[in-house]
């Protein structure tokens, strides 16, 4: 399993408060400029970066998420947002394409701009059909492939 790490001032792992631009509030079923909490990481395999991901979260359910909650927790982030936070996903919609790597993109998972991508966006939903998480991510799958097992 991939660790999470950051390495560059430009992939902070630190959760960021935010008002919910459109297509997150819609996403999320919130309206435009709620409070979200948008997290960005870099994972990494064996010292490589593998993901680059983009997790929005529905702000009004995890207010006391900080980055040392982040860092210090060891497990998955589902298990994190259940125990601490008592948000059970537990279902997700998920979209998959091939894109180019872009400049930043590149940059932090060390590929050649234009490398191909696995972009996977995913929407996981609680009870009652009820969207508490966007997350964006973008897989360097050279050497690895995109293997999600929901239950």
């Amino acid at each position: 399993m991939p660790s999470s790490a950051c390495s560059t001032a430009s992939c902070a792992c630190c959760p960021t408060r935010r008002r919910a631009p459109a297509d997150v509030a819609r996403a999320l079923e919130l309206k435009v400029g709620e409070p979200v909490v948008q997290v960005r990481r870099l994972l990494l395999f064996g010292g490589r970066p593998v993901v680059l991901d983009e997790i929005w979260l529905h702000g009004g359910l995890f207010k006391g998420l900080s980055a040392e909650r982040l860092s210090e927790y060891r497990g998955p982030l589902y298990a994190l947002f259940e125990t601490e936070f008592g948000v059970r996903m537990i279902r997700a919609e998920e979209k998959l394409r091939a894109v180019a790597a872009g400049p930043s993109e590149a940059a932090l998972l060390s590929v050649p701009e234009g490398a191909p991508l696995l972009s996977v966006e995913r929407r996981a939903l609680t009870y009652g059909d009820r969207p508490v998480e966007l997350r964006r991510g973008l897989y360097e799958t050279s050497a690895h492939f995109y293997r999600n097992e929901l239950s």
